[in-house]
Order: C-alpha cells, then sequence, then structure tokens
C-alpha cells in the first residue's frame, strides 16, 4: 500500500487518486438434502485504484475518471503502467467536476456480529444444525442448500488524506425447498442474507418457506379476478417501495430520471390511506449492508428523506451533491419504511389476493410500472383460502398510492425494515 501511494503521488499524469482494497476470507459449505457435497474456504484480495484528471475546456471544468484492478504479485513496474493506462483513459472522460470526500473525525458506529468470536467453521455449523433441525416439516423437505460466511476488511484511501478501514460480515443461505404435489414435485427457491447469527430467525425463515412449498403443491390455476384487492408480502413489498426512495435519489435528479423537487408529495392526489416515510440508516441489526462508510470513504449519518409522502431532502455521494449543490449524505444502503396502523387481520376482511412468490416483481423507478409473474398466491373469496398459481398482475403506482395501507406488523429483509404487508387496490390480476 505505501508503495502504491507513493507511486500514484509521484505520476505526473494523474490528478487525484482513490483506493479500495478488499481482504475476503470466505467458508463455504454445499449440501444436497442432509449430504455434504463440498467444502472450501479462500482468501482473496481485490486492489481497485481509480485515478482522475482535472482539466478544462473552454473554460469548463471537468473530471475523468477511469478504474483499474491491481492484483497483488504484480511488480511495482506492472502497476505503474496499468495506472499509466487508467490516467490516459480518464483524460478522454468528461464527467461534471465534483471534489472528493475529505477525511472527517466523526467516530465509526461497530458493527456488532457473533461471527467475529471463534472459529468460522463452528458458525456455519451451526447455521447447518439451525437449518436441517426444520427439515421435513407440512410434507415438504430440504432439496439442497449452500453456506456462506464473508469477513471482508476494507480500506479506502484518497489523494485528499482519506484512510478508513472497516470489517463486516456477509453471510448468505441460498435454499431449495420441495414438496411432492398428486402429479408433480415443486421446488421454491430462497435466498437470506444477513451478518449476524440469529437462530430463531434462520429457523422460522425454513419453515416458512417449507409451508409454502407444500401450499405451492396445493395451488390451482388462479381464477378470472377483477375489482378485488392486491395484498403483498416479502420481497414485493421492498421492490414496491424502491419507487419511493429512488424520487429522492440525487443521481436520478441530476440525470433528469426523477423531477420530484424538495417538498414535493412522492404520492400524487388525495391520500386516504398510508402515506410514505423513508429513513436512510447506515446501521440496521443483522444487515450485510450495514456500513459506517460508502464507497468513497464519506462517513455515513442515518438521514429521514421522506416524512409523511413530502420529500425533505435528496440523498447523494459526495459526487452527486457537489453536481446539485446539496449536503451529501453518502451512499446509505439500508432503508427504513414506517408501518401502518392496520393490523394484518383487518387488511384480510373481505375477498383478496395474497401473493406469496413471485418469478420476479418488477417495479419501474421511471414510470411506477409494477408487476410480476405470480408463482404462489392466497385467493380469499370470502368464505375459504385457496393456493393458487400461474397469474400475473400489473399495476401503476400513481393509481394505487391514493388508497394504499400499510400492517402495522413489520417485517426485516437484510437492508430493509418496513411494513409487513401493503394493500393495493386498482391492480390488474390475469388469470384463466
Amino acid at each position: 500500500m505505501k508503495k502504491l501511494i507513493n507511486l500514484l503521488n509521484n505520476k505526473s499524469n494523474v490528478d487525484e487518486f482513490k483506493i479500495v482494497v478488499s481482504t475476503v476470507s470466505s467458508t463455504e459449505l454445499f449440501f444436497i438434502k442432509e449430504e455434504l457435497q463440498m467444502n472450501r474456504s479462500k482468501d482473496v484480495k481485490h486492489i481497485n485504484v481509480t485515478v482522475y484528471k482535472n482539466f478544462e475546456e473552454n473554460d469548463v471544468k471537468y473530471k475523468g475518471s477511469s478504474a483499474t484492478k491491481i492484483e497483488p504479485t504484480m511488480s511495482i513496474d506492472e502497476i505503474s503502467s496499468k495506472i499509466d493506462t487508467a490516467a490516459l483513459a480518464a483524460s478522454f472522460v468528461k464527467n461534471q467536476y465534483y471534489n472528493l470526500v475529505d477525511p472527517v473525525n466523526d467516530v465509526p458506529k461497530e458493527l456488532p456480529s457473533t461471527f467475529k468470536e471463534g472459529n468460522p467453521i463452528e458458525h456455519i455449523s451451526n447455521l447447518v444444525k439451525d437449518i436441517f433441525s426444520e427439515d421435513n416439516q407440512f410434507e415438504a423437505f430440504i432439496n439442497s442448500c449452500e453456506f456462506f460466511i464473508n469477513k471482508k476488511d476494507i480500506r479506502i484511501v484518497n489523494s485528499n488524506g482519506v484512510d478508513v478501514s472497516y470489517t463486516v460480515y456477509d453471510g448468505e443461505i441460498e435454499l431449495i425447498t420441495e414438496a411432492n404435489g398428486e402429479k408433480e414435485s415443486i421446488e421454491l427457491f430462497d435466498v437470506l442474507h444477513f451478518s449476524d447469527y440469529d437462530p430463531k430467525w434462520i429457523k422460522e425463515t425454513v419453515k416458512d418457506a417449507l409451508y409454502k412449498s407444500m401450499l405451492r403443491t396445493k395451488a390451482i390455476p388462479i381464477p378470472a379476478l377483477k375489482d378485488i384487492p392486491v395484498i403483498l408480502t416479502g420481497e414485493a413489498v421492498e421492490g414496491f417501495f424502491k419507487y419511493y426512495q429512488l424520487k429522492a435519489a440525487a443521481r436520478m435528479v441530476y440525470q433528469k430520471l426523477s423531477t420530484t423537487e424538495i417538498g414535493d408529495m412522492v404520492q400524487q392526489g388525495e391520500i386516504k390511506g398510508d402515506k410514505v416515510t423513508a429513513t436512510l440508516k447506515p446501521y440496521i441489526p443483522n444487515s450485510s449492508k450495514s456500513r459506517s462508510y460508502d464507497d468513497d470513504g464519506f462517513f455515513l449519518k442515518e438521514t429521514t428523506i421522506i416524512k409523511d409522502s413530502k420529500l425533505l431532502g435528496y440523498y447523494a455521494q459526495k459526487r452527486y451533491a457537489d453536481y446539485l449543490e446539496i449536503k451529501p449524505t453518502g451512499g446509505i444502503q439500508n432503508v427504513e419504511i414506517n408501518c401502518g396502523t392496520t393490523s394484518i387481520d383487518d387488511l384480510k376482511k373481505g375477498p383478496y389476493l395474497e401473493l406469496l412468490n413471485f418469478s420476479d416483481f418488477q417495479m419501474d423507478p421511471l414510470t411506477g410500472n409494477f408487476g410480476g409473474e405470480i408463482r404462489l398466491g392466497i385467493y380469499f373469496d370470502g368464505i375459504t383460502e385457496i393456493p393458487v398459481t400461474l397469474g400475473s398482475i400489473s399495476g401503476l403506482a400513481k393509481a394505487v398510492e391514493g388508497d394504499m395501507l400499510f400492517s402495522k406488523e413489520q417485517q426485516k429483509l437484510n437492508s430493509f425494515i418496513g411494513p409487513k404487508y401493503i394493500k393495493l387496490n386498482n391492480v390488474s390480476i390475469a388469470g384463466n
């Protein structure tokens, strides 16, 4: 690192630089049913250097940039050659000028994780025990699963004097559950992300996945449905709220992809239902996205961007904050959406279509169009709950946001905290 910094400081063709070093120590296990098929560990170092070239043309200031990857085995001459190539590329890039991050004296928050102590093999063994302790329920079983615990040591250095380091843990379990129906076997795929050991949450998640697999074997094609509320849960809720979160993104504003101004309401027209309140949080428990610094080395602080549907301010990394002449927030990756006041039981009064799994739920951040192909849902006709599949939904945020309701019950999905359910009207349902 010392040699690399010294080399960059003495390069006449480099005006500024940023170095990000990521050392990843990984422990991994791969199972088919309860049989261990493969285990491996690895230690990998990634060194990414971004060089900047500041220049003017016709009295307009530009900051060109180009990134290159440095391998730990490279000689100084090889590194020097790669930097020269990147510097040449940067001289052709005409980004609007901005300043790099400056160092601060703020004290970073300790990011707690059980994985810090003890042996990684012991931790991953505990995860395996927790997963398989819930196996073979609801006429379903675990088909296969993969376990990963990654320790990431990050260091960020730039030419302005920033030099920060932190350690994060990124856990992941890829889980395939299977159930045998009368006509066919079905599989459901889930990915669990976490940064700390929470056996209760893991067991509940596996149990829920097995239950959904059983329901899927009993599901019938969705009938033709009209004028019935749709209830979203799980990852679809997170995806739905991305539309409002991105309205506050300075990058979207600068690129003229968002026209929402500070003080505007992010929900249009008369709001009879719940209003969106969104807070960006550098740290939330058990999130693999929790950080004290963003990728530029900017120190992160909690920021409420939307309050009762009113846009309070944009969130921005240093570059786009300079472009819009606003205060930067940094690239915070966790978000909390306030829950509503309606219980799940009240949300489910009367007929509804509850959607548990999509092949791929999508929300267009520009238009607010949303939808997806349904893998599993529950149709309640007012008397009976019926598992359903083979259909799709489509809708427009502007058509549903006036009277949408959020459950008072909360859910957490890695970097997202928010309502467990949202109830929407005016959604088109394609059935059979």
